[in-house]
This record gives C-alpha cells, sequence and structure tokens, in this order.
C-alpha cells in the first residue's frame, strides 16, 4: 500500500530548501542538507520530490507564473515566458511605459514571494529558460533598430546575451540587496532597466 504523503512534512522541506537555496545557490545546494535540516532521511525525501530541480520548481513556479501574467498583460499577449515572440512590435516609447509598469509588477511581486523571487534568479533551469528567451527578445530589438544586422550575426548574439546577463544580474543585486523604501525600490528597478532601452536610441551604426 503507497505510503500518505503529509502536509507539514512538505512544508517543512520547502522551508528547509528555501534556506538552503538562498545560502548556498541552486547549483550548491544539497539534497542531503536539505533532509538534515528537515530532520529526514534523503530517501524519505525523494519521496516528495524526485530531484534539486523538481524541489526547485515546485518553489519558484508560483513567482515565474506570476511574472509571466504580467508580460502576457503588458504585450497584449503577444509575448509569455519561453514562448517564441517573433509578433511581438513596440516603439520605443511603448517599450519604456511596458518597463516601468513591469517595474511595479515586480515590485509587487517581491513584496509578496521575496525569498522565491530571489531564489528564481539563480542557475535553476526556468531561470536559464527565462534568461535565454530575453536573449531572443533583446536580439529582435536589436535587428528592428539596426536593420543591415541580422538576427542570427553573432555580433547580435552576443550584444543580446551581454545586455540580458547584466539585466539579470542588476535586477537580482537589486532585489537581494535592497533594504530601504518600496517607492526607492520601484525606481531603483525602473532605472536599471531604462538604462539599457536609452541604449538603442545611442548611434551603435558606428560601431558595427
Amino acid at each position: 500500500m503507497p505510503q500518505i504523503l503529509k502536509d507539514d512534512v512538505r512544508d517543512n522541506i520547502l522551508n528547509s530548501a528555501k534556506e538552503e537555496f538562498q545560502e548556498y545557490g541552486f547549483e550548491k545546494s544539497s539534497m542531503r542538507r536539505i533532509a538534515f535540516k528537515s530532520k529526514m532521511t534523503v530517501g524519505n525525501l525523494y519521496r516528495y520530490f524526485k530531484s534539486k530541480e523538481d524541489l526547485n520548481e515546485f518553489i519558484v513556479s508560483p513567482v515565474y507564473n506570476a511574472i509571466n501574467k504580467a508580460v502576457e498583460r503588458l504585450s497584449g499577449g503577444k509575448l509569455c515566458l519561453g514562448c517564441e515572440s517573433t509578433g511581438f512590435s513596440a516603439s520605443p516609447e511603448e517599450l519604456k511605459q511596458m518597463l516601468n509598469t513591469l517595474s511595479d509588477n515586480l515590485v509587487d511581486i517581491h513584496k509578496k514571494h521575496r525569498i522565491e523571487l530571489n531564489i528564481l534568479m539563480m542557475g535553476s533551469r526556468l531561470n536559464k529558460e527565462l534568461t535565454e528567451w530575453f536573449v531572443t527578445l533583446v536580439s529582435q530589438v536589436i535587428v528592428r533598430n539596426y536593420p543591415i544586422l541580422n538576427i542570427q550575426d553573432e555580433r547580435v548574439v552576443l550584444m543580446s546575451k551581454c545586455y540580458a546577463d547584466a539585466i539579470f544580474s542588476g535586477i537580482r543585486t537589486i532585489l537581494r540587496n535592497w533594504s530601504g523604501s518600496e517607492e526607492d525600490l520601484r525606481l531603483m528597478i525602473k532605472i536599471h532597466l531604462n538604462s539599457y532601452l536609452s541604449i538603442l536610441g545611442q548611434d551603435l551604426m558606428q560601431l558595427v
């Protein structure tokens, strides 16, 4: 007869896992340490979650889904996380408005799920999927602003990766270290995101 999984045991595992991921990051986190903190055997832990990735995704999926809903809403359904964004187009002013609203959405999510959002920004599969999606989106923005470039151009790919890495790293640093007011946090994220949008307004073609 199959054993019954208990909600209180699952909650204990989740709390221990959140501590582990925050302290060690995703890659260096250990299911053995999580089991120890949860006062159970590793074998019993794997009855509840089949892998570290499975456990991580259970924790961050609600936040990932909340960000996805915000992206879909802001783009009028033309964008979604992990989906191809070939049909998306926006003027610089529209992009600026979208980024400002997205900044507010991120702060609202951060208020409710600070730990989970910080964990999402670590190197899990969902984080990599989110980053790769953003790299593709940035590539398309660059090509639209500089039609001479091709989306397969090595320079476009490299620039897109640089932008995506810098944007995600900056957001992660701000969210994990900010201790000021909510209003200033919104402003910091808006400044950070808009700083990359302003780059597209410069005459980068002189460098191509």
